[in-house]
């Protein structure tokens, strides 16, 4: 009997490495996954770098006006010394998300397993990247040191609210509009402060997203325009809350973070514990990239492959967060 003519899936223009197609079909799982589940991302500032350890972002102060006094000559006194400042964001450590599978196992096993692997490396990436995202946000809300000097450039710090004390205990109606009247203070306080605040973001834990939803304000009718486009109960989606979008994380709360040997920005360090939602401008962190998220796998005949008889695959990026304008910031905690 003659061989069979096999068509191999993996093989480009049918020559060469015959799992030379496989390997990018991972990187498109790795990055679909890493941007399904990352809540902040595309919320904040983020830069992309080629090299370096750092970068700085300045911070200007603004300009005052006065009277121009008649035969005395214009030498800038009017806003001179200036007042500038700058923010660092300094990248952390290589992190990374890995996995080694058996190559028996992985003969042996009845669906094909690369899928789901690269899916969970690329989770642990999303979940990792939101959770500095929050604490960094929630560092800026916390913020309470001018970074400026002149009276002129005050009110650069973050805003806070806190829930009554019978938070608790009420009912979840009654829940969802006390976090509506706490995030229209938060508004309200960075109107106060020059923030733009036509592109606000909200970000609530599952909790307090199902109290928005049984709220009278959020979603009913009376007010807001009708038509069902600021979402439904029977959908269970809230849209927006006096202008400013609304999202869920499971990362709004978080217990207490000690940063270590790799973290290199101070802002890591918080305890989100009686954290219940975090209000920002776009403008409030910055994300530094060196290396975006990215699957590195060991190819069949490599010298680990051979060894182990196993396959490594690793998941990575190089990043750094940080405080950019602690203003554009607020959190609502629980006494």
């Amino acid at each position: 009997m003659a061989n069979a003519s096999l068509d191999r899936l993996g093989q480009i223009k049918g020559a060469n490495a015959v799992d030379a197609l496989f390997l990018k079909l991972g990187i498109a799982e790795l990055l679909s996954a890493f941007e399904r589940n990352c809540v902040f991302k595309g919320k904040v500032k983020e830069r992309t770098i080629s090299g370096g350890k750092s970068a700085a972002f300045p911070v200007s102060g603004r300009a005052s006006a006065a009277y121009h006094v008649p035969g005395q000559p214009i030498l800038g006194a009017t806003n001179s010394p200036g007042d500038r400042n700058e923010q660092v964001i300094n990248l952390d450590g290589l992190l990374i998300a890995d996995q080694v599978i058996y190559d028996l196992d992985r003969l042996m096993n009845y669906y094909e397993d690369r899928s789901d692997i690269t899916n969970q490396l690329g989770l642990a990436l999303a979940y990792e990247w939101d959770k500095r995202a929050a604490r960094v946000l929630y560092a800026a809300a916390k913020t309470t040191t001018e970074p400026l000097a002149k009276t002129i450039n005050a009110n650069r710090t973050g805003h806070s609210a806190t829930l009554s004390s019978g938070y608790a205990a009420a009912t979840k109606n009654a829940k969802g509009d006390e976090l509506i009247e706490k995030i229209s203070s938060i508004k309200v306080e960075m109107q106060k402060a020059d923030v733009p605040t036509e592109n606000l973001v909200c970000v609530v834990g599952p909790d307090e997203y199902d109290y928005l939803l049984d709220s009278t304000r959020a979603i009913n009718t009376d007010f807001n325009s009708g038509g069902g486009e600021n979402g439904s109960f029977a959908g269970g989606r809230v849209l927006r809350v006096k202008g400013i979008d609304v999202h869920m994380s499971n990362h709004v709360q978080q217990a207490a973070y000690t940063n270590g040997t790799y973290d290199k920005n101070a802002a890591y360090q918080q305890n989100l514990t009686k954290n219940r939602a975090i209000i920002f401008h776009k403008d409030a962190i910055g994300v530094l990239t060196l290396k975006a998220p990215s699957l590195q796998v060991t190819s069949e005949g490599s010298s680990f492959n051979v060894m182990y008889q196993s396959s490594l695959m690793v998941a990575r990026m190089a990043i750094g967060m940080n405080v950019l304008r602690a203003e554009c910031a607020g959190v609502i905690e629980i006494p």
